[in-house]
């Protein structure tokens, strides 16, 4: 009797420990996965040490040529198929930053580019998108997954990957890896008790500051690279893995969203949100009833009293374009919030279509001025970027009215043509276009 019930104590103990489960779990992966692990331990000290090159916009430009190559091959190896969306965010990315390493007109908002692309890119080339791995209405929130949440949520996938490739193989004490990975384990805490066992003996003190001086400036700067570079490794990796198995992608979210018509954020009542469209557009009419003498003179070249061309076209070009955005957010508010969607609200379209055509209105004017401006001054690199972004605004906007009658994809397509417009000021030789073009100042 007493058998049985230690026998059934024993099996009762047995089956808990095999329900318990581990505190971390083993991530999916194949070797593939663990052998690029590995390397983008070097892909992270690499990109380090090019953004530390003298020529800091020819190191970035290199290493993204290394980046989309190493994606690739990985990729490749992975049987993921490459296809025609793929393919196009593959040349905007190598557009805007092969020729970083030669010349820019954007200074500073170039690198940023090539930091988003980069990483909206490699969530498009693993599927990692919100939405059927796809550009779409989500385009934002992929952005800040493929540029924030995926680094930092997936940071440790590197590392527990490398461990897993460890862990598989026979703990044999004469395997130099296990003697590495012993080394590797051993030195976070040798970083925290070689200072403390520094302050309480002075000879040992004195050992250390002699090694330390004996390794020299160079040697720690190295390191200190090094460990930068395995964080930015840590960070790369996170996205990719986290793109290949929709590690914190959240997928099923949007589409629950999406068949649900976004139901949580429609609150707003249909009368509310028309009130609303109705006073925005009262506004833009009065405003631009008032302002017809001076607001559509640029269409006649005519320069109104005690303005110059310069004062005339800054006071209503960069407003205008304001203007412009904040209608295209209200848009996006209009049609997310109202009760009612838009496709099943005549209102809602009515006044879609009364906003986009008053911003086409307002847009027409800003780019009339821009125009009188330049046939007076000539162009340059500023003056043809204002120009792209009116172009961009325009096509975005004429898209806008085109969505009340037919259903198309309006995001996707306005961020390919603001992709397309942006990575060509990269590629194209504005400075010397702009030189060609001749003009005769105003007297």
């Amino acid at each position: 009797m007493e058998n049985q019930e230690t026998r059934s104590t024993v099996n009762k103990e047995m089956l808990f420990l095999e329900e318990v489960k581990p505190v971390v779990e083993k991530l999916p992966a194949d070797r593939w996965d663990k052998i690029f692990a590995g390397i983008y331990l070097l892909l992270g000290i690499i990109m380090w040490n090019c953004l530390g090159m003298e020529n800091f916009t020819r190191g970035l430009s290199m290493f993204s040529v290394l980046y989309v190559v190493t994606v690739l091959v990985y990729l490749r190896l992975k049987k993921i198929p490459m296809t025609g969306e793929k393919i196009f965010w593959t040349l905007i990315l190598l557009g805007i930053s092969l020729p970083y390493s030669f010349y820019s007109i954007f200074d500073f908002g170039q690198t940023l580019m090539i930091f988003v692309t980069a990483a909206y890119w490699t969530l498009a080339v693993t599927e990692g998108l919100l939405w059927k791995g796809r550009t779409s209405s989500w385009v934002l929130l992929d952005g800040w997954n493929g540029l924030i949440a995926l680094p930092v949520l997936n940071f440790f996938c590197q590392i527990r990957l490398i461990f897993q490739s460890f862990s598989n193989k026979k703990e044999d004490k004469k395997d130099w890896r296990m003697v590495l990975l012993g080394v590797v384990i051993s030195i976070p805490a040798l970083l925290i008790i070689i200072p403390i066992l520094s302050q309480a003996d002075m000879g040992f003190r004195n050992l250390v500051s002699g090694v330390l001086e004996a390794l020299g400036e160079d040697m720690w700067a190295f390191l200190g690279r090094c460990i930068v570079g395995i964080l930015l490794g840590s960070l790369m990796f996170g996205t990719l893995y986290g793109g290949v198995y929709k590690r914190h992608v959240g997928e099923e979210e949007c589409i629950r969203f999406h068949e649900e018509s976004g139901r949580v954020f429609r609150f707003v009542p249909d009368t509310a949100v028309l009130t609303f469209g109705v006073m925005v557009s009262a506004v833009y009419v009065l405003f631009i009833s008032l302002q017809t003498k001076y607001l559509f003179s640029a269409f006649f070249g005519i320069l109104p009293e005690a303005y110059t061309y310069s004062e005339y076209a800054r006071q209503g070009f960069f407003e205008l374009c304001v203007i412009a955005l904040l209608n295209a957010s209200f848009l996006i508010a209009m049609n997310g919030c109202a009760k009612t969607p838009r496709k099943d609200s005549r209102g809602l379209i009515l006044e879609n279509l009364i906003l986009g055509a008053l911003t086409l209105l307002l847009l027409t004017t800003a780019a009339s001025k821009l125009g009188m401006y330049i046939v007076a001054y000539g162009f340059t690199v500023k003056r043809c970027i204002s120009l792209v972004f009116l172009i961009w605004l325009f096509l975005v906007f004429i898209l806008v009215l085109c969505y009340q009658k037919k259903e198309i994809p309006l995001v996707r397509w306005s961020v390919f043509t603001g992709a397309v417009l942006f990575t060509l000021l990269c590629v194209l030789p504005v400075e010397q276009l702009v030189a060609l073009i001749p003009y005769h100042p105003v007297s």
